[in-house]
């Protein structure tokens, strides 16, 4: 699928959320993870306000980026499935105490 987006200069990479990569983490498909790879860089841009739009599409993704209205592309869906994800607080699961007060250690001996 062509689309109306410059591709990045360089691939796209969140090696501090995804340090294996979008193909390997395991959240994306192949072709969500080619279109991050391809033009995560720009939609970045875009997002931030770092550069500014060439294209209709361009400005449509402004829109959205910025809460306007909801995905409608295949781009804008992966975008907010990568931001979901890689913004969002991971869980933290713990088998002995609480996690509110880890001073606090049950003790079963």
């Amino acid at each position: 699928m062509i689309y109306d987006i410059r591709p990045g200069e360089k691939r796209f990479k969140d090696i501090t959320k995804f340090p294996r990569g979008f193909h390997r983490c395991g959240d994306f498909s192949i072709v969500e993870a080619q279109l991050l790879t391809i033009y995560g860089e720009t939609l970045l841009a875009l997002e931030q306000g770092q550069i500014e739009p060439n294209s209709s599409e361009e400005q449509q993704f402004q829109i959205f980026t910025k809460e306007l209205r909801e995905p409608t592309t295949k781009i804008e869906k992966v975008w907010q499935k990568y931001i979901t994800i890689a913004r969002a607080r991971r869980k933290f699961h713990t088998l002995n105490g609480n996690p509110e007060n880890p001073e606090r250690i049950h003790s079963g001996i």
